[in-house]
């Protein structure tokens, strides 16, 4: 079910049906509606949208009016300037014309035009005024002319424009009004109207012949027209203007559906939330304007942005119908009716999501549902192919697929969580992270936090108000001229205010783990809606991301049943949330903040975005913007750190972003700082490694039983130096070569490290050419058939099936008058492969990556 599906598209799809289906349209209830379009599509589609509701609301009869608009900077606009009209509109004084005992204002003959969209110097309204689609006999509603002009108090008309209607709910096509052809057709309504709304005063000029005419080309729409002609009834009422959009909290969105004070009318400005998921009661009038903001999504770049464009002709239906929800309306289209025609305006139906979002949570999907020709899939809307090869690019780089394209362990854990692979990715790196340091104090503390922050990121930022008055904010998002100086000290005033009581939870590190604070604080608060008002947080938001938060972390238990090398294990989901909500107004310690950082580096590390210095060739406007410079990985355009960000007080050097949406500039959202080791460590396939060094020598890692080596690493299309790195010996000689080393200094066993004088020639000697017998008796020997000894645990295994290996060979580094003191010293080494490297070198110097 959907209000705009495609069902061509669906059911000429020949991957999924050989034989096309039937289809059963089970159609809504719905009253006629009559569309009216404009003659000119003008580029103010805000103004023409308050110009027409003002017209509405002073000519026709009562009934709610819904006004489709782009987004909430637009709908909290045009609120405002439609209540001060309504004010300035209320507050006038009536004018008295004709008796003084009329309780009726005079009508005048423009009041008559606009009630019915005429422009009186149109040419061909001279002589068809009225123009549209006739109605159906069973509803006999009224069919007003399709134009949009206003009158000249409201609208400027073009007289090369020409009119177009059509109205929706009819058959057949027939001229309506016709008696409005004559020279005087306009003395004759305004007295007609003067008759049915019951006043006194007629002019004695209009004689029987007149009314006689009039009364019988015009007997099948008196009763509508007894309907419409209140205007004296409704142009001073009150308006009753309402925004709606989706951010909008459910309490102030719930507002639309009570009911109104008598004697005003409803004006509901919305955004296209109000197009197919709720029904509004009494609204009789839309004004479409025809516009949508849309978030676009570049594949290549990972660029987002909002765009405002038409809307497809499936919307603009849904739109109109919005009006035939509960009684005949009426659709006002604010653009004309050759605009409406051309399919590159206005296409049938609106761009499916799929080809506007990242698709690697569905790739991942098939994947682990053992479809590995993902482009092969019967999509009833294929996305690109593009989007594609990006979304197995971005898998691959985090790690939940290998090489061939296939998923790995990490992959299969990832798709078990519904959510996108980038928040999985998080939780899984940092449970991955817990498990291999055994001695973590808070553990649970942590994950929690993780949780939080994947929560955070799922979601649009929840600060409603910019917490720094930047120039860039002000240049991308001008404030509207009607504001005073008052006004805008008031507001700088507030966002002072703001800034320091967000001050409680900002973590300069993360713009994530700055929300996740922000929630601990909300979740802890005995009243959540004032600790958002005070912080000026959206509380739908928060809310979303609390629910969020206790989701994921039944999921987290839930899968560790079944997954057990991404198993919790370090307590349940009470134990979690104890630790979460205990001391809430802490934050991460800056090992916790580091612990967590890589998660989120894991989950985005393919975007990474480096500072770079303000160079000389910045045009003057560029150089006026005081954000921080930086330059990300994926693109060759320069993307700024935005001022009301948390990592912005000490710009770091390098920063992972989960967003990057272009306004007026390409900013970043969601950042986090990381550490080049980070990105080495999670996003090595990006990298290019140079030749092993051999300055500084290769090592041995007692913490993870492998032995490194140095190199030196470029990132990215843009060649960025990264800090050497270490990375596992991949030649199988020069392995053993360095464990050899390693083990005769001691860096294996501890109790080596005693005999380091005793010995009859230094350990690195094993790392040249086997000239020296007892170098190459002991390489040897760390070859069993096609298995190396390199590393402790393979040493282990090799004692338990024989507990004299290496004896003579390590026995022969030793100088002949020591080697009766060897056996001692044989069991202690014999002891201490037991144990972990953390057991065996406690108070060991950690080697920081890069």
């Amino acid at each position: 079910m959907s209000a705009t599906l495609q069902l061509k598209d669906f059911i000429s799809n020949r991957r999924l049906f050989d034989v096309i289906p039937p289809a059963v349209e089970v159609p809504v209830r719905q009253f006629p509606v009559t569309v009216h379009f404009a003659k000119r599509t003008h580029e103010d589609y805000l103004g023409q949208a308050y110009k027409k509701v003002m017209s509405i609301h002073k000519t026709l009869p009562q009934g709610g009016i819904l006004v489709f608009v782009t987004g909430q900077r637009e709908v909290d606009d045009l609120c405002k300037k439609l209540q001060r009209a309504s004010k300035r509109l209320t507050d006038r004084k009536p004018e008295r014309v004709g008796n003084k005992n009329d309780s009726r204002p005079e009508i005048e003959d423009k009041e008559i035009f606009e009630a019915y969209d005429i422009d009186r110097n149109e040419p061909e309204h001279q002589d068809d005024m009225f123009f549209s689609y006739g109605e159906d006999e069973t509803n006999a509603g009224l069919n007003v002319d399709s134009s949009d002009g206003e009158t000249e108090s409201e609208m400027d008309t073009d007289s090369d424009d020409e009119d177009s209607a059509a109205h929706e709910t009819t058959e057949e096509d027939g001229p309506v009004l016709s008696f409005l052809k004559g020279a005087e057709c306009s003395s004759v309504l305004k007295a007609s109207f003067k008759a049915i709304s019951g006043m006194s005063g007629e002019p004695a000029s209009v004689d029987e012949s007149s009314n006689a005419t009039i009364a019988e080309k015009s007997t099948p729409y008196v009763p509508c027209l007894s309907k419409c002609t209140e205007p004296a009834s409704v142009s001073r009422a009150r308006l009753h203007v309402l925004p709606l959009y989706a951010m909008l909290p459910a309490s102030q969105q719930l507002r639309v559906f009570r009911d109104i004070p008598e004697g005003e009318r409803l004006v509901v400005v919305a955004t296209n939330v109000a197009e197919t998921s709720l029904t509004i009661p009494g609204i009789k009038y839309v004004v479409d304007t025809g516009k949508e903001k849309v978030k676009n999504y570049d594949h290549a770049t990972g660029m987002a942005s909002y765009e405002v464009q038409w809307i497809s002709k499936a919307s603009a239906s849904q739109r109109a119908g919005r009006a035939g929800r509960t009684g005949p309306g009426h659709c006002y289209r604010l653009y004309s009716g050759a605009a409406y025609g051309k399919d590159d305006l206005f296409p049938e139906f609106s761009e499916p999501e799929i080809k506007k979002m990242p698709v690697e949570g569905i790739v991942l999907m098939l994947k682990f549902m053992s479809i590995d020709k993902v482009a092969n899939f019967p999509f009833p809307t294929p996305p690109n192919k593009e989007s594609l090869v990006e979304a197995e690019r971005c898998l691959n780089t985090l790690e939940a697929l290998d090489s061939q394209g296939r998923l790995t362990s990490m992959g299969k854990a990832m798709a078990q969580y519904p959510m996108s692979p980038r928040h999985s990715r998080l939780l899984l790196t940092i449970i991955k992270i817990l498990k291999s340091r055994q001695g973590c104090a808070r553990s649970n503390f942590i994950l929690g936090y993780a949780i939080a922050a994947a929560s955070a990121l799922s979601f649009t930022n929840p600060l409603l108000i910019r917490g720094d008055a930047s120039r860039e904010s002000k240049e991308d998002y001008p404030e509207p001229e009607h504001k005073d100086r008052d006004e805008r000290k008031l507001q700088k005033k507030l966002r002072a205010v703001v800034r320091k009581e967000r001050e409680r939870f900002s973590i300069s590190s993360s713009d994530a783990l700055t929300i996740s604070h922000a929630l601990r604080l909300f979740e802890s608060s005995e009243n959540p809606a004032a600790f958002c008002r005070v912080h000026s947080l959206h509380l739908k938001t928060m809310e979303e991301m609390s629910k969020l938060r206790k989701q994921l972390l039944r999921l987290i238990v839930n899968h560790s049943k079944v997954c057990e090398e991404f198993a919790w294990n370090f307590g349940g989901s009470e134990d979690v949330e104890q630790a979460w909500r205990t001391e809430s107004d802490k934050k991460p310690m800056l090992n916790e903040e580091e612990l967590l950082g890589q998660g989120i580096c894991a989950g985005w590390a393919d975007r990474v975005a480096k500072k770079i210095q303000t160079f000389a060739g910045l045009s003057k406007e560029d150089r006026k913007v005081r954000a921080t410079r930086y330059q990300s990985c994926a693109l060759n355009d320069t993307i700024y750190l935005h001022r009301s960000s948390s990592v912005a007080q000490i710009p770091p050097e390098f920063v992972v972003y989960s967003e990057l949406l272009n306004t007026k500039r390409s900013y970043m959202h969601g950042v986090t700082s990381v550490k080049p080791g980070w990105i080495l460590k999670y996003a090595s396939s990006l990298c290019t490694f140079s030749a092993p060094l051999e300055d500084p020598k290769p090592y041995y890692e007692p913490q993870n039983d492998q032995v490194y080596c140095y190199v030196s690493p470029i990132f990215s299309r843009h060649n960025w130096q990264l800090p050497l790195h270490s990375l596992p010996i991949k030649d199988a000689t020069s392995r053993l070569q360095v464990f050899a080393w390693a083990l005769l200094k001691g860096d294996v066993l501890p109790c080596l490290r005693v005999v380091q004088k005793l010995l009859a020639m230094s350990p690195s000697a094993v790392l040249g050419p086997p000239s020296q017998r007892r170098v190459g008796d002991l390489l040897s020997r760390l070859k069993i058939g096609r298995k190396l000894i390199d590393s402790r645990a393979a040493l282990r295994e090799a004692w338990k099936i024989d507990p004299d290996f290496l004896y003579p060979e390590i026995q022969a580094w030793i100088q002949e008058k020591y080697q009766s003191q060897f056996g001692a010293i044989w069991e202690q080494m014999h002891q201490e492969v037991l144990l972990q490297g953390r057991e065996l070198f406690p108070k060991r110097f950690k080697k920081v990556e890069g």
